[in-house]
């Protein structure tokens, strides 16, 4: 598999699952010789239907875009700070929703999305709808999903496959 995968992508929100899928992501990224694309898509505060409406300024946009992008820089700094070996890293801000920005950043069949459990309630998932939901129905290549438990545990590939539920 190693041959195959090019390039980890890897959704990136502040969250614990958010942190444990970058955690995971660097180790197989490192571990396939691949890049590395931390990806965190944003949305303006109030969300766009409002931004739409009543659209705020060039310069607010500016820092909205800016304080994304050092949320993105610091998160991946940590990580990687504490990472042994260090892929190529392309890091990726979009203002977009994540589902269709994370599909759309790994187009290719030998990407591997990573993606980090929960982070968000009930309610975000109602408004915004579920990301990894979108990811896992629309992505065209493997996708990952990481429980935020799972993040100090060895790569997923050395895992022992789950046992088949016996039947009755």
């Amino acid at each position: 598999m190693s041959q195959l995968v090019k390039r980890v992508v890897v959704g990136v929100d502040g969250s614990e699952g958010s942190r444990a899928a970058l955690e995971l992501a660097v180790r197989e990224a490192v571990r396939h010789r691949a890049e590395l694309c931390p990806v965190l898509a944003w949305r303006p505060p109030g969300g766009e239907a409002l931004d739409a409406m009543n659209p705020a300024p060039e310069d607010i946009r500016h820092i909205w875009e800016r304080r994304a992008r050092e949320r993105l820089e610091e998160a991946c700094g940590r990580t990687l700070r504490e990472a042994g070996d260090r892929p190529r890293v392309a890091p990726v801000v979009v203002r977009a929703d994540a589902g269709p920005a994370l599909v759309a950043c790994a187009r290719h069949d030998t990407d591997l999305l990573v993606m980090g459990t929960g982070g968000h309630g009930l309610l975000h998932r109602i408004r915004y709808g579920s990301a990894r939901r979108h990811c896992l129905r629309h992505a065209v290549c493997p996708v990952l999903v990481v429980a935020a438990e799972e993040s100090a545990s060895a790569s997923w590939a050395d895992r022992p496959m789950p046992r088949p539920a016996r039947r009755s």
